[in-house]
């Protein structure tokens, strides 16, 4: 301990008081996100204590890939996602793992769960849920609704009576474009819960890893714009493989419009079914908590 301590204010020399005290807080705080980050990917549990609370809202990493933008910040909806209503997102868990990111990017946003959010924040709504990759881009009603290669057995799973793994796996094994998605919203209670559930079971029936969109994707409803981030439910930057460069951009806009810091992640995802993702906190990669 006293080897690190030393390390740490090294590190930290030259800078002001106020940006030790600052960097020492994140280093704790980059730590412990790392752990719960770690903890909520090995929760498994099928609801948050309630048949009406699906597991999203407490367990698993909600994570959004990006790549900054010019004319917005990289935690507000793309221009795109303005006009849909619906913002895509990963969800990952021990239950529900994947091998690579959406287009192969390597950087983005972690959101808390709604139910652990800080107070000062707004909440989300999750509209719906794909075992894979649901190509909700061409899709209406904020990404949730039909999509134009199967108009009929693309529409919401419940619609059509699919309410199991099995059955989704049916439905898409007649033709690859039926995707359809659980609506798991708010109204939908109990219903949203058991929907979430299937999602994950048919993610693993259909053997979704290590392809190009074998990823749980769920659809965010579309947040207003927040040139200061403060109230956007954001926990953690974070990278994978070689995107620090673009986390640590996003970590420097974030401070530059609030003031605050917010730690950056480094995500090593599971590259064979057996593995599991890691979260890592690590001092060298903050750009703004160590005055770089």
């Amino acid at each position: 301990m006293k080897t690190l301590i030393l390390w740490v204010m090294l590190v930290l020399a030259g800078a002001t008081v106020s940006q030790q005290a600052l960097s020492l807080e994140r280093l704790r705080s980059g730590v412990q996100i790392a752990a719960e980050l770690t903890q909520r990917y090995n929760d498994i549990r099928d609801d948050c204590g309630s048949p009406s609370m699906p597991s999203f809202l407490c367990t698993g990493v909600m994570l959004r890939s990006t790549i900054p933008g010019d004319g917005y910040f990289t935690w507000n909806p793309s221009p795109y996602s303005r006009t849909s209503g619906g913002v895509a997102f990963s969800f990952l868990r021990k239950d529900a793992k994947f091998s690579g990111l959406v287009y192969g990017q390597n950087s983005g946003f972690i959101f808390y769960p709604v139910l652990t959010r800080p107070a000062d924040t707004f909440q989300v709504e999750v509209l719906c849920a794909y075992p894979s990759d649901g190509a909700t881009n061409n899709r209406d009603q904020a990404g949730c609704g039909a999509h134009p290669y199967a108009l009929d057995r693309s529409r919401r799973c419940q619609t059509i009576g699919v309410t199991t793994a099995e059955q989704w796996i049916a439905n898409r094994q007649e033709y690859a474009w039926n995707l359809c998605g659980f609506d798991v919203s708010d109204d939908m209670n109990e219903m949203a819960t058991s929907g979430f559930k299937e999602t994950i079971r048919a993610h693993n029936l259909g053997n979704f890893f290590a392809g190009t969109f074998d990823y749980i994707e769920l659809v965010v409803a579309t947040w207003p714009q927040h040139d200061n981030p403060t109230p956007v439910p954001l926990e953690a930057f974070f990278y994978t493989n070689d995107g620090l460069a673009r986390a640590q951009r996003d970590q420097m806009d974030y401070f530059n419009q609030s003031g605050r810091g917010v730690p950056i992640i480094k995500l090593e995802l599971p590259q064979n079914p057996s593995a599991d993702a890691v979260f890592s906190y690590l001092m060298e990669d903050q750009r703004v908590l160590l005055g770089l």
